[in-house]
Formats: C-alpha cells, structure tokens, sequence
C-alpha cells in the first residue's frame, strides 16, 4: 500500500469557467488538469456528477447515470456532431457569470443534445454504437432511460403518481412505451453515451498528468428517481 502523501483541489466541474452557462467537460476543464498538473497537485477532488432533479448533486433521479449538463457542447462540435452555429444563445435564453441558471441551462442543453442526437442518428453505425453501449451499461441503463422517457410523458410527476400498470412495473404496458416511443428512448441512452465519452477522455487526460479524479460515489437513493 502506497504511503506517498499528496494534495490537490476540490471543484465541481459546475463550478468551471463556460459560456454556456454551468461548468462542462470542456476546455476549461482540461485548462484545470493543466493547472494541476504545473503546480505539482495530484487530486482533483469533485462531487457527484448524477443528474439532478432540484439542482442538488445529493437529489438524484439516478446513483448511475451522468448529468447531461455537463456534456461540452465545444465537444460536440468537435466530434462532428454539431457546428458553432448550433450553438448560438437563442434570445428567449441568457446566463449569467456568477451563478447558474438552471431553468435557461437544462433547456437550452437538451435543446442543443436533441439537434446532437439527430445528427448522430444519421450515421451509419449509431444504432450498433447505442446498442453496445445499452449491453455493457445494462443493468442500470435499460430502466434509467425508460423512466425517463415516461417521466417526460407524465409532465415530470413523481412515479408514485403515475398510473398503477406504469407505477407497478407491469411487462405489457412496458413494453408498449418501448414500442411507441422508442426516438425518446434512444435519446436518453445516447446523452449517456456522450456523458461517458466525454468524461473517460477528461479522466484518462487527467491520468496520463498523474493527476488522479477522486469524489463522493451517491450512496442517497433519492424517492423520486429511476432506482
């Protein structure tokens, strides 16, 4: 067991530096690891990365899935997935500096995804790409992005809200959300896959620095939420 004694810095990537409102798995966030590399820190201490339901990394609507908050959308671009044009501020949105708006963020994010999700749709290997990614995250992955997808249809009520067949799991009417709304469903899976992408790129970065990315595993499984 190693005894080496080490430092480093606690921020949440939220907290970074963006134009587009929160703090993202972007530039800045590399600029960070830069950072911490060149003033010899060894640990990037951050918090849950989970999506939030009332803007708190502690309310979770899923211990496993990641925040699409935090996806870049300059990484979006640089993975051919949208253009600079794509991401001009629409002028029902604005941000601010010094704190995050999360009702203009989480819109005009989504806003942004979805375009990214099309585009991405157009490939000639996104359903294989989505369908090994569902395979290797599912035992989580298959009920987060169902529960979703009907929490979008029930106006984001509480499942315990919802109808008795949707609310006790029945297999029938299951199937039949799989079977209607399938684009939404697949949506849900690919902000998941762009998550994970981005955020194994910025860790294996942050590695090869000797920089090591420690941080709270969610151990709150929250009521209103997909576990």
């Amino acid at each position: 067991m190693s005894s080496e004694r080490a430092s480093g810095i606690l921020l949440h990537i939220t907290s970074l530096p963006s134009p587009y409102g929160i703090g993202d798995f972007g530039p800045e966030a590399y600029k960070f690891v830069d950072f911490l590399h060149e003033t010899n820190q060894k640990l990037w201490q951050i918090l849950p990365l989970t999506p939030t339901e009332k803007c708190s990394p502690y309310s979770s609507v899923s211990a496993f899935a990641g925040n699409p908050l935090l996806i870049s959308p300059d990484k979006l671009c640089d993975m051919k997935l949208l253009t600079k044009e794509d991401l001009i501020l629409p002028s029902a949105y604005s941000f601010d500096d010094k704190y995050v708006k999360f009702k203009h963020v989480t819109e005009y994010k989504h806003m942004i995804l979805r375009k990214a999700f099309e585009n991405f749709s157009n490939k000639k290997r996104a359903n294989i790409i989505l369908k090994e990614f569902l395979q290797s995250e599912h035992d989580w992955l298959d009920d987060y992005s169902l529960y979703m997808t009907i929490k979008e249809r029930q106006n984001k009520k509480s499942w315990s809200e919802w109808s008795r067949d949707l609310k006790f799991h029945q297999k029938d009417k299951l199937q039949q959300v799989r079977e209607t709304q399938q684009n939404t469903i697949a949506y849900h899976i690919f902000t998941q896959y762009i998550f994970h992408e981005q955020w194994t790129h910025l860790k294996i970065y942050a590695n090869q620095l000797n920089v090591k990315l420690i941080g709270d595993i969610p151990i709150y499984v929250d009521y209103n939420s997909a576990d």
